[in-house]
């Protein structure tokens, strides 16, 4: 990689890491799960950096700065706590779903092969999130499903899409 691409994707992976610790701590309660921003980021790092390793360090990089202690996580959380609390689940796949979606990006110049990426990213948070959900709270999967899953389909796809376009924008005006 050449230094100057090298520095453009490092400076970009920090950007999407700040926009992480800006929106995620706006949050709506719903129940015991947050409609939260941090899906919008988590998506807009993976359509802005076309390396599944650069998205997930820049999630990765959030998540640090979560665990030490800044009120960067939904509801202004902070600390190593929220790392393996009743949403621990969800914040652990946000790492692997911008991979995915960097990892389309990549390879599809397509907004529907970006959406899939953006989908199967929501399957994988749904699926690590709900399981945690479950082993925490001690409850059975349609009780979890209903608290964790069903509000938040619709709301998630939708900031996976405005996140891609706004990338896809953002991408072909930087050059």
């Amino acid at each position: 990689m050449k230094t100057a691409n090298k520095t453009r994707q490092l400076t970009t992976a920090a950007l999407c890491a700040a926009l992480l610790c800006v929106v995620s701590p706006w949050s709506i309660v719903i129940g015991p799960i947050s409609l939260t921003l941090a899906v919008f980021g988590v998506f807009f790092a993976g359509a802005m950096l076309a390396s599944p390793g650069m998205a997930a360090a820049a999630v990765l990089v959030y998540m640090a700065l979560g665990a030490v202690g800044l009120p960067v996580f939904s509801n202004n959380m902070g600390g190593a706590q929220v790392l393996v609390g009743v949403t621990a689940g969800f914040l652990w796949a946000y790492p692997v779903m911008a991979a995915i979606l960097a990892a389309a990006c990549r390879r599809w110049q397509g907004l529907l092969p970006r959406l899939g990426a953006v989908l199967l990213g929501q399957l994988v948070c749904y699926t690590l999130g709900t399981a945690w959900f479950m082993f925490v709270m001690k409850m059975g999967l349609l009780p979890s499903l209903t608290a964790c899953v069903f509000p938040f389909i619709l709301p998630d796809f939708l900031k996976g899409l405005a996140a891609v376009l706004l990338a896809r924008g953002l991408r072909a005006r930087l050059g």
